[in-house]
């Protein structure tokens, strides 16, 4: 495993024991959600898959298969009359390759699976015992070890070195400075107020003179050192753009990573490109999700100033607005931008905490899972039954409310749920990161315009992100952990789910909201497709694939549409 080489190069002071454990703990979880994303989706070259207890097979032929043994992290493949096992995730990659044919190519996933092993070894080997931000905002976010919850390649981060790596991920706990631009007016949309102009240029610490004709722009480090000279080489040399020396406004990463958190609580967190691979995407910002934000954030205002019952159980996180480079070039257009987003800190209540969802599954400084430590405290009040039932129902309704009565499909999966938590039973709901969501055209109030994007969606749009997001993804997950550690089957949690929701559409039906029974019809079918994250990986086509997969409300029979 010459990827290990790299791993070794980046310590210096742990034992060897821990740090082959630490190699090895990457390896089974990368072997985890690999292998669960191909059962899942069936990827090519495997044809069909089988289960029983903790074993699963992938076959290629009937004398071509994978073997994966969960329970003891074994896997190994069969090619007709010899088995071995694997040890390494990039061997199997290698094995199924041969295998595919022009339209499946692994070369890709290889490079990508790599990167995620040696930066999971090093976040576990540097990151698993580190003390925290006692920021409230930022201390949950920098539990995000393992990263994407079903992704394998969670931990991939093309482009950035190993120490850039170590440096900006938020589980490192490093603060860091942001770069600075100046733009020349005209060049940039520009949807902020003057005052958040201001308080931008205040917190950059630039002392000097900003001239008229420019505007004064966060850079992520990143992107200033790597992307700005290449991409904006013209507008340099015309002093469009002009790159500062200066550097300053301290920051630490969310677990978005390209997304900052100012270290005091009212300082408006920043959203910037960064034009690295992580994942499956390069992390940089669309014109639209800028143009779109400030009147997104307007129109959340609006249903919480409204709607005491959604203000009384969550709270959207609003947005802005911010500024875009404009050119005809995508890469112009995606690389310069920023997005103001509330400082949410402020609103945390004095003895509550506050978790990202993404965080609850990732384990503690005492090898707990998050999660389950917040039901152990909790149980001075609470069964862990009534804990789950109290999570599932500020996650649905808030999410079905504004889908059916405002027809805003949030993205809810786990990073862009945070939940308050006071004495270890969740309270309230934090909603963030707009750039994401689908907002049905034909649900909403005429005044609220919105440009020609993904954002700007049909009803099917709305539909397929929320079930996407919020079953699929978020509700899957904590099933799948519940069931786990507290030893409950999982049809009987997504019983207790189904319950919540029908709960809440039946309230929906009770106000006579237009379109609640055409909603309940849409959730209740036999199937809901969910994106084959691996599968697009791998796959030629340039395009989103589905799978349809038993929609998990109608596990227990108990509704029929």
């Amino acid at each position: 495993m010459s990827w290990t080489n790299e791993v070794y190069q980046h310590i210096d002071k742990y034992e060897q024991h821990y740090i082959e454990q630490c190699i090895q703990d990457s390896i089974h979880t990368t072997f985890k959600k690999l292998l669960t994303c191909f059962y899942e989706e069936v990827t090519p070259p495997i044809h069909h898959v089988e289960s029983f207890k903790t074993i699963t097979t992938l076959y290629i032929s009937d004398s071509i298969f994978v073997t994966y043994d969960k329970a003891n992290h074994r896997v190994q493949i069969t090619d007709d009359t010899t088995t071995r096992f694997v040890q390494d995730p990039l061997e199997l990659i290698d094995w199924l390759n041969h295998f595919s044919d022009e339209h499946y190519d692994y070369h890709k996933l290889h490079v990508e699976i790599e990167n995620h092993l040696i930066n999971q070894a090093i976040s576990f080997i540097h990151c698993s015992y580190t003390s925290k931000s006692d920021h409230p905002l930022l201390h949950s976010e920098q539990y995000v070890i393992t990263g994407h919850n079903i992704h394998p390649c969670a931990k991939t981060k093309l482009g950035l070195s190993f120490k850039e790596v170590m440096q900006y991920s938020p589980e490192y706990n490093h603060a860091f400075k942001l770069n600075w631009l100046f733009v020349k007016k005209g060049f940039l949309y520009n949807n902020l107020e003057a005052s958040e102009v201001k308080t931008l240029a205040d917190f950059s610490g630039y002392l000097g003179e900003i001239p008229e004709d420019y505007d004064l722009i966060p850079v992520h480090p990143f992107q200033f050192e790597h992307v700005i000279p290449k991409v904006y080489t013209e507008e340099i040399k015309s002093q469009n753009i002009i790159p500062l020396q200066h550097t300053g406004g301290l920051v630490k990463s969310t677990s978005s990573f390209r997304t900052v958190c100012p270290l005091n609580t009212i300082t408006p967190i920043i959203k910037l490109p960064v034009n690295s691979q992580m994942t499956s995407t390069i992390r940089s910002i669309s014109n639209n999700s800028i143009i779109n934000s400030k009147t997104i954030g307007e129109y959340f205002k609006y249903i919480y100033k409204t709607d005491d019952r959604l203000n009384e159980i969550s709270l959207p996180v609003l947005e802005y607005g911010g500024m875009t480079y404009i050119h005809d070039e995508v890469d112009k257009q995606r690389n310069l931008s920023f997005i103001l987003r509330e400082n949410n800190t402020q609103y945390i209540p004095a003895h509550a905490s506050l978790y990202t969802a993404t965080c609850l599954f990732e384990l503690n400084e005492h090898h707990q899972k998050i999660y389950v430590d917040m039901i152990e405290t909790a149980r001075a009040t609470a069964t862990p039954i009534a804990w789950f039932d109290q999570y599932v129902s500020l996650l649905v309704e808030t999410v079905l409310t504004l889908m059916t009565k405002y027809g805003v499909g949030l993205e809810a999966h786990l990073q862009n749920m945070s939940f308050e938590f006071m004495n270890g039973m969740p309270t309230r709901l934090h909603v963030r990161d707009f750039g994401g969501l689908r907002i049905d055209a034909s649900r909403v109030p005429e005044w609220l315009e919105l440009s020609n994007a993904l954002t700007n969606a049909t009803t099917e749009g709305m539909y397929e992100k929320v079930q996407n997001t919020l079953i699929s993804n978020h509700l899957n997950t904590l099933v799948h952990h519940f069931s786990e550690d507290y030893a409950y089957d999982p049809n009987f949690l997504w019983l207790r789910i189904n319950r919540t929701f029908k709960a809440v559409f039946e309230d929906l039906l009770s106000q006579d909201i237009q379109h609640t029974e055409a909603d309940i019809k849409a959730f209740y079918k036999e199937t809901i497709n969910e994106k084959a994250l691996l599968t697009m990986r791998v796959s030629n086509k340039d395009q989103d694939i589905y799978i349809p997969k038993a929609n998990p409300l109608l596990i227990s029979d108990e509704v029929k549409v």
